[in-house]
């Protein structure tokens, strides 16, 4: 994508009357809104028509409550087939000429039912499910085909939403039901608009096996997927302060899991710090500057801030109702910029200024295959963490997908009795044999054939209690890591190289010849371990987990021409076809960070952005690499 293409903006609801906006729409706020959006480098936003107000149906009944006729609130006749409200068309008219007077690029939410925790729909349909039944459905695409016909030629809107977290309308008894929902409304937008993308505008998706709203169904049916990785349990967010590396890495790792197992782009859509008992203003800037560069250097989109206008003085629900929804926004009560606001201007002032138009896409070294029976989030999320520490990049499939040729392949913490098909392990196996490297941790997962993958023999498995201290031998100072596990293999070698032992004596981490490649066996679930510890990627120098990951991408990571020796470094690397590159080195801590870069002997770098030793807290360094 080229860096002035690079979505950088906010979601948008008017600083008068927030979701309210459309029924007490006031032209000389929307004016005045939009011409300070501009004026901090807004390009993009994120709009909402509420559904209660842009279809206002409700039945009107006559006999023993027998139907009689729709018509739009207030007994007034229905204007049009769609039921949508001629003032509320107007009103969006208006914004959208507004946005395109001050360049904003709209994105357009269409099914906005559910917004910040409260339910927005016509009088017709209230209390019925919006997912499944068939009056709310026929209501929804008629609603969804007259807003694109009507809009589709404006010149200002550049995509279409579903909606806003239509996973949250109403509950979907089963996959096929969300499947149904979102190719009724997918539809319902191609028939009017064969151009413009749709994303998802979903958050909180799944994977195939667990789920009912899930990713490679949404990647199915729509040109992109989109994550809000507030800091919240949701996602693990709400372990760490905001400015530490799990929190600040969870929302380029989230946006890469969807877009890995969707098989479509993702973008970091929502995001917002909820209230400054997270952390204050300045914390929330770091927040807000980390993930704009992560997402841009790790294949996100772009980036949505939540939201453009502060609502504290608002007493309607949802607001009363919420402690987060009320002091969230680029601008204060007083039309003042927060620290945020700032960082989203100065980041797309950078990108659009850079040395080189469009950003390549980044090496990949790894894929990581997600199996059954698993907690698939957690798991992603600590393997992708691991990795940046210890300086590769990977994607993402589930072992029920097609999974691409690379030169790693991580099936981390499985867990369960039908870990994945054969036939996928097979073509695994045949990858290894030419020379891939194929890594497997165990939550007491069963894996065939284990001592001819590991060169390990297993005298069984026995519960522990307590902390196992593993003692690991890999190319350095030995090193002890400490685990707590519930169950432990009792592993003899026959023919591996052994890595690392614990106490008694088993083998933990071992190495094993396949062909011309190589099998790393970890019989201690590091990923779910991790996850569940906190602090655990806060000083990865003082609890070195990553060196695991290190030791089993050596050969890989040779190939890099530019590495760091600092694990709190996130390194892209983006080649070239001339075979120069671009580095981006991204600080995921509060504190400035040594860069400790080495280049690829022939190569050497040049800064375009940021300094060439050190990196300040929660920033990102650019560096041109290049032949001489």
């Amino acid at each position: 994508m080229r860096n002035r293409d690079y979505i950088i903006g906010c979601n948008y609801w008017d600083s008068a009357h927030g979701t309210d906006m459309w029924a007490c729409y006031d032209e000389s706020v929307i004016e005045q809104d939009l011409k300070e959006l501009a004026e901090t480098d807004i390009a993009w936003l994120r709009i909402f028509p509420n559904w209660r107000d842009f279809q206002p149906v409700q039945i009107l009944r006559g006999w023993q409550g027998s139907f009689r006729e729709y018509r739009m609130t207030g007994d007034r006749p229905l204007s049009n087939r769609e039921g949508l409200d001629e003032a509320m068309l107007t009103h969006f008219a208006h914004f959208c000429d507004t946005a395109k007077r001050n360049g904003i690029h709209l994105i357009v939410s269409l099914v906005t039912g559910w917004m910040s925790g409260r339910l927005f729909v016509p009088p017709a349909l209230e209390g019925k499910n919006p997912i499944s039944d068939p009056e709310a459905l026929m209501w929804q695409t008629r609603f969804v085909g007259g807003m694109v016909r009507r809009f589709k030629d404006h010149k200002a809107i550049v995509a279409w939403d579903l909606g806003n977290e239509c996973n949250c309308l109403g509950r979907a008894r089963s996959r096929a039901e969300a499947y149904h929902w979102t190719a009724s409304i997918r539809n319902a937008i191609r028939a009017e608009d064969p151009v413009r993308p749709i994303y998802s505008g979903m958050h909180s998706l799944e994977q195939t096996d667990e789920g009912i709203w899930c990713m490679a169904d949404q990647g199915e049916l729509t040109d992109l997927l989109t994550t809000h990785p507030y800091p919240s349990f949701e996602v693990g967010g709400d372990i760490e302060p905001l400015n530490e590396p799990r929190t600040t890495v969870i929302s380029s790792a989230q946006t890469e899991y969807y877009a890995g197992i969707s098989g479509k782009p993702a973008m970091i859509e929502e995001q917002g710090t909820f209230s400054d008992i997270l952390g204050h203003r300045e914390i929330a800037a770091d927040f807000v500057r980390v993930n704009l560069f992560s997402g841009w250097a790790n294949s996100s989109s772009g980036y949505l801030f939540w939201c453009a206008e502060e609502h504290l003085h608002l007493k309607q629900p949802p607001y009363n109702w919420s402690m987060v929804e009320r002091e969230l926004g680029i601008f204060d009560g007083n039309r003042q910029p927060k620290p945020v606001a700032r960082e989203l201007q100065r980041v797309r002032q950078t990108l659009c200024s850079l040395p080189f138009a469009e950003l390549p896409e980044k090496t990949v070294e790894a894929v990581c295959i997600t199996t059954r029976d698993q907690a698939h989030w957690p798991v992603a999320a600590s393997t992708y963490m691991l990795a940046k520490e210890a300086g590769f990049d990977l994607t993402f499939r589930h072992y029920d997908q097609p999974i691409p040729q690379a030169p790693i392949y991580l099936i981390p913490s499985i867990c369960g009795w039908a870990v994945l098909n054969n036939e996928v392990l097979q073509d695994l196996l045949s990858r290894v044999a030419q020379g891939a490297t194929l890594y497997f941790s165990t939550d007491t997962g069963l894996m065939t054939t284990f001592e001819t993958l590991t060169g390990l023999r297993s005298h069984g498995i026995m519960n522990h209690t307590g902390q196992r201290n593993c003692k690991f031998q890999l190319g350095q100072p030995p090193f002890t890591l400490p685990f707590q596990v519930k169950k432990q293999l009792l592993l003899e070698n026959v023919s591996a190289e052994v890595l690392a032992e614990d106490e008694a004596g088993n083998v933990v981490f071992s190495r094993h010849s396949y062909g011309k490649g190589q099998i790393y066996f970890l019989a201690v679930p590091v990923e779910i371990f991790l996850w569940d510890t906190v602090g655990a990627f806060m000083e990865p120098e003082k609890v070195p987990y990553y060196q695991i990951y290190k030791t089993l991408a050596a050969t890989a990571l040779k190939k890099r021409l530019v590495r760091t020796a600092n694990p709190k470094i996130g390194l892209t690397e983006h080649l070239w076809a001339d075979g120069s590159a671009v580095a981006v080195a991204i600080n995921y801590t509060s504190r400035a960070q040594p860069l400790s870069l080495t280049c690829k002997a022939g190569y050497q770098l040049e800064p375009v952005y940021g300094m060439a030793d050190e990196i300040p807290p929660c920033e990102a360094g650019i560096y041109l690499v290049k032949k001489g």
